[in-house]
């Protein structure tokens, strides 16, 4: 399979190599050209630049740092829509927004093209060891054709629909995981910050059906990646059909909470993330939820 690669940073470099270690004529493109001589001692060619790409592939690949780069290399003079034309292929796996995502669509379907948004959850390592899981929306039937290269690349893939469906996807994990890691670098890795996990898995399962996307789907992506915890795969699919038989009761939740920021104030430890899920928390009480299961905190977020 010919394939046209843009974009050589971190993750980029990582998934180039393994199509081409996996047998895949792989031509690359970077903005700063040198970083495509890495790849070529592993047999890839290099385009000038994305026209030239696009030109020479059925199928082009591309992953770039934020909305600004994905749309340059699409819209600006030498660009992907210079070359585009029906029988080829553009799969976007850059991490956008669903607008930035839908604005490139219709660009490569107006030259008669076809489209695949695909993000990745996943980092370097991942990312080296084709463990990323993809999130693709878009054409069917380009998916169909591309999935040799996504099965190198990646250990799962999901397909979600139509455009903007994986940019939504990417954007509700990545706040989970963000909320996550922020939440445990401040708390330290402490136990009470596991349980404030619940308050940023309430905010994804809400926001995911706010945009229309399935909750279990987030669960599934969630299961997979490095976040992966038990508690998705225990709580979730009870909390999606919003049971919330008592485990471990939410009013003893918050007490902790509460208990745990009194420690903090005693040796001077700032704990905002902590803090504000305790807030969620004593909003659910109020809610009357205290003696249900302390995944209950999903009706408080869900609550406007």
């Amino acid at each position: 399979m010919e394939v046209g690669f843009l974009g050589l940073g971190i993750m980029g470099k990582a998934m180039a190599v393994n199509l081409l270690k996996n047998g895949f004529n792989v031509t690359v493109w970077n903005r700063t050209l040198s970083k495509c001589e890495d790849l070529v001692e592993y047999g890839a060619s290099v385009g000038q630049t994305p026209a030239e790409i696009v030109k020479k592939c059925k199928y082009t690949i591309a992953i770039l740092a934020d909305p600004a780069a994905a749309l340059s290399v699409v819209f600006d003079k030498d660009g992907v829509l210079e070359t585009m034309c029906s029988g080829k292929g553009y799969i976007d796996m850059s991490t956008v927004d669903a607008a930035t995502s839908t604005k490139i669509s219709k660009g490569i379907l107006g030259k008669g093209g076809r489209f695949l948004e695909a993000p990745v959850s996943g980092s370097k390592k991942p990312a080296e060891d084709g463990q990323l899981i993809i999130l693709a929306a878009g054409d069917k039937s380009l998916h169909d054709e591309i999935t040799p290269a996504f099965d190198v690349m990646g250990k799962q893939t999901f397909f979600l629909g139509e455009v903007g469906n994986g940019a939504k996807m990417k954007l509700v994990v990545n706040m989970i995981m963000g909320r996550m890691r922020l939440n445990h670098s401040l708390q330290n890795g402490k136990v009470y910050s596991g349980k404030s996990m619940a308050n940023a898995f309430s905010e994804g399962l809400v926001l995911s059906d706010r945009c229309g996307l399935s909750q279990q789907t987030l669960i599934d992506v969630l299961g997979l990646g490095a976040i992966g915890n038990p508690m998705f795969k225990l709580k979730g699919p009870a909390m999606i059909q919003e049971r919330f038989d008592p485990q471990f009761p939410l009013k003893h939740q918050q007490k902790d909470m509460r208990l745990a920021l009194g420690l903090g104030d005693d040796v001077g430890v700032s704990m905002p993330v902590a803090a504000a899920a305790n807030e969620v928390f004593k909003k659910a009480r109020s809610m009357g939820l205290g003696d249900l299961d302390f995944s209950a905190v999903y009706q408080a977020v869900k609550k406007p």
